[in-house]
């Protein structure tokens, strides 16, 4: 999230050192080189023997909530078979390889700003 605007699935970047060009690029080009425990995945063999991998977000004796990319899970723990937690950051490596280097700059402008940056015309 950045200025209340996002999905909340990782940290907040509002009071971040966004501003700080070397810390903005440290964690986007390796977004796994230091991430918070809050923040670290966390991967789950179902019974079943699915695999889910998110952010664990709450949890009770009974059941484990589990914050995907895309979606969020309550699991009851007598489901699970078995559980790890990951070093690697959800922030996928290589974000700025598919980007143009103007877009990277728009990027880095982005999350650099002191206000949120209106969208531009037509966009949703």
């Amino acid at each position: 999230m950045l200025f209340d605007a996002g999905k909340r699935i990782g940290p907040e970047l509002t009071g971040s050192q966004r501003t700080n060009l070397d810390y903005v690029l440290d964690n986007v080009l390796d977004p796994s080189a230091a991430v918070a425990r809050d923040y670290q995945m966390t991967q789950i063999v179902l019974m079943d023997g699915r695999l889910l991998t998110g952010i664990v977000v709450e949890e009770t004796e009974q059941t484990l909530t589990l914050q995907s990319p895309t979606e969020r899970l309550t699991l009851a723990k007598a489901d699970m078979d078995e559980r790890e937690r990951s070093p690697l950051s959800m922030m996928p490596e290589g974000l700025l390889n598919s980007l143009s280097g103007q877009d990277a700059r728009d990027l880095v402008g982005y999350l650099a700003s002191p206000q949120q940056v209106p969208l531009p015309p037509g966009a949703k």
